[in-house]
């Protein structure tokens, strides 16, 4: 997929200004999160979402690098849950490893298929996301 907007060139912007699209973090009280199925059944955190990727933590108590080694570059399905039962499967690869040796591992992943019906699903996903944030108010 191609990027709808311009990088910057500037050296000095932060890591939301330089992306290639649209950074969004998550609440946690929209209840998300992944999964990738060759891990196992545990609930990751979503970091951030993009148009082009999503931004989430990979460890758990249950298992860490050891258990689960991952490597920049590397392709797999992951599975973003929009509550308890429904999720959207999407095809990633890791572009970034945060801490890559340690306990607590982050994860970007940008989406490899762009004519996938999960990801055509999650960016109108997203399209909602944004009308929610520009208009609703939090109590």
């Amino acid at each position: 997929m191609k990027a709808s907007g311009k990088a910057a060139a500037a050296s000095d912007q932060s890591g939301a200004e330089r992306r290639r699209s649209r950074r969004r973090t998550i609440l946690s009280t929209f209840s998300l999160f992944v999964v990738i199925p060759t891990k196992g059944i545990h609930r990751l955190n979503i970091r951030d979402v993009s148009d082009q990727g999503i931004g989430f933590e990979l460890d758990t108590e249950a298992a860490s690098a050891v258990d689960f080694p991952l490597q920049i570059g590397e392709e797999f399905e992951l599975n973003l849950y929009l509550n308890q039962s429904l999720y959207l499967p999407l095809a990633v690869k890791v572009v970034r490893l945060d801490n890559p040796d340690g306990t607590s591992r982050g994860v970007g992943a940008e989406f490899v298929d762009a004519e996938a019906p999960g990801l055509k699903a999650y960016l109108s996903f997203l399209q909602m996301l944004d009308l929610i944030i520009d208009s609703a108010r939090l109590a």
